[in-house]
């Protein structure tokens, strides 16, 4: 038995299509999340900064001024820190003495909005098995926030003194909580705005929209457990604002390493540019759906002049066809109808024409014995025009049956 050579196929059309989809949808998926994985990484780590939750961080704050109407962003470009255009509060929060050699690269006054820096006071080592909080923590050694006031050119002077009850602003009195000690602020050019009788936490610098918060327990989640400093906090915030052109508030997280990258890739998935991604896209689907229609070897073009035994037949009814000489070929049809019915009654095909008209009388002659309405064979002298032509042909082929079908 010969063995057959066609082997299935491992994979289906089917089957090929739907891999190519998941393959190209998965690459995709990929690519969309390399643009983006920067914004994807976690935010909410341990530290001094605004999307931080833990005792030192500012997030806190950051919802306790949505819930009271302030719209608030996260700030992570670098050009609102001297973008003049900026509108609303700017809150810069340093963390140690290298942000505040980046605070004395700023021009604050070029923003001409208000501009508020809270100096740090303590600083922590964030947890290992958790790093949205802090394992442990201490306090800020007085020089190194004094290095950070330095940074800032006005001649400021950072000190530690015992904690108080209550603080001073616009001539109002109110309470306040400080944990263990309290940092205040003092300068020949500075502007105290909250103090105590003895010193200032918080003011601006003499004729500028620079503010400065020296002790950060007003301001971080720790010191805003307490009712009396998120009342305070408030306070400052509507002081502030209320000299600018907008009470937008905005956190500065630059300086703690979120700094936004302007990568191409991430550009192609954003307006304006993504209409010309997807365009590209669509562009791209469209040849490959294209070439995928043209897979295989093309197919050759058929040559200008047919060869072949089905070439010369058409070119030759063609040829009666235009001159309209259809009829002319009757003659040669019967007798060609004739041989053929000879050969299939097992005569040989040498026979005359009239050898063949007396065995095909006889046969007719036994047909007509048994059925009296037996078709005649046809008459081709009275065949005269093209319609006539094909009903003796179609009169030929009834004949040819009931001969066939009949037997001596």
């Amino acid at each position: 038995m010969e063995r057959r050579t066609d082997q299935p196929s491992i994979l289906s059309i089917r089957t090929a299509i739907i891999a190519v989809l998941v393959a190209a949808v998965s690459f995709g998926v990929l690519v969309v999340l390399s643009a983006f994985a920067p914004e994807l990484r976690e935010r909410n780590s341990a530290g001094l900064h605004a999307y931080s939750t833990s005792a030192l961080g500012y997030n806190f704050a950051v919802r306790l001024l949505e819930d009271q109407g302030y719209p608030v962003t996260i700030s992570r470009e670098l050009y609102n820190l001297r973008d003049r255009y900026a509108e609303g509060l700017l809150i810069i929060t340093p963390a140690n003495t290298v942000d505040g050699q980046k605070l004395a690269e700023m021009n604050f006054q070029g923003r001409g909005q208000p501009t508020l820096i809270i100096l740090p006071k303590r600083w922590g080592i964030p947890n290992r098995a958790n790093a949205r909080h802090y394992s442990r923590t201490d306090d800020l050694r007085t020089e190194a926030v004094q290095t950070i006031a330095n940074h800032l050119g006005v001649g400021l002077t950072i000190e530690e003194a015992e904690p108080v009850s209550s603080v001073t602003m616009n001539g109002r009195e109110m309470p306040v909580v400080f944990n263990d000690h309290m940092q205040t602020i003092a300068g020949d050019n500075f502007e105290a705005l909250l103090s105590t009788s003895d010193a200032a936490v918080f003011g601006r610098i003499a004729n500028t929209q620079t503010y400065i918060l020296s002790d950060p327990e007003l301001f971080n989640t720790h010191g805003l457990s307490h009712l009396e400093n998120a009342e305070i906090m408030m306070a400052m915030i509507s002081n502030m604002t209320r000299k600018s052109s907008s009470n937008s508030v905005m956190f500065d997280v630059t300086l703690h390493g979120f700094e936004g990258t302007r990568n191409l890739l991430r550009m192609m998935f954003e307006p304006p540019i993504l209409g010309a991604t997807l365009f590209a896209l669509a562009t791209a689907i469209l040849l490959g759906w294209a070439a995928f229609l043209r897979f295989g070897r093309p197919e050759t073009e058929p040559p200008a002049v047919a060869t072949g035994r089905q070439s010369l037949v058409e070119s030759t009814v063609s040829l009666f066809s235009q001159s309209r000489q259809e009829v002319s070929l009757v003659e040669d049809y019967d007798l060609l109808a004739r041989r053929m019915i000879i050969r299939r009654l097992g005569y040989s095909e040498d026979l005359s024409r009239e050898q063949m008209d007396n065995i095909l009388s006889r046969r007719e002659a036994h047909l007509r014995a048994k059925h009296s309405d037996a078709p005649a064979w046809p008459d081709p002298t009275q065949v005269k025009n093209l319609s006539q032509l094909m009903q003796f042909v179609r009169d030929y082929h009834v004949w040819n049956r009931e001969m066939s079908n009949d037997s001596e």
